[in-house]
């Protein structure tokens, strides 16, 4: 029985040695408080992203963006874009090394799109 269970555990604990800064909860309020912060983490970058659309569609529309810094900036929202359903699916997916590199990545993306419409990166 001794043998079955250091069997059972063992791969688990080399699993969980592998997790870089990876640790339980210890109530189930810090596991939900947790959750809740990822996904309010979440819903920032995609309204970040969304008035960063609205941003680009609107300079666009008034004749205030054109040329090379449109399509750098299209360049960006494509990108932001993308970052943002990859932070939907890695929180989704509960994948949190991909969930903080998407967040990450769409923030760069979406900071980049909103300085080159502003001219801030002309």
């Amino acid at each position: 029985m001794r043998k079955l269970m250091i069997g059972l555990l063992l791969p688990v604990s080399l699993v969980m040695s592998g997790c870089a800064g990876f640790s339980l909860p210890t109530t189930p309020s810090d596991a939900a408080n947790g959750t809740i912060l990822d996904e309010r983490a979440a819903l920032s970058v995609e309204l970040a992203y969304k008035a960063q659309a609205k941003l680009l569609e609107t300079a666009v529309d008034a004749g205030l963006l054109k040329g090379n810094r449109a399509a750098v900036a299209a360049t960006f929202d494509i990108r932001a874009k993308s970052a943002v359903d990859a932070v939907r699916a890695a929180y989704d997916a509960g994948n949190a090394q991909s969930y903080n590199a998407a967040i990450d990545e769409a923030r760069s993306a979406i900071e980049a799109a909103v300085n080159t419409i502003s001219g801030e990166n002309a």
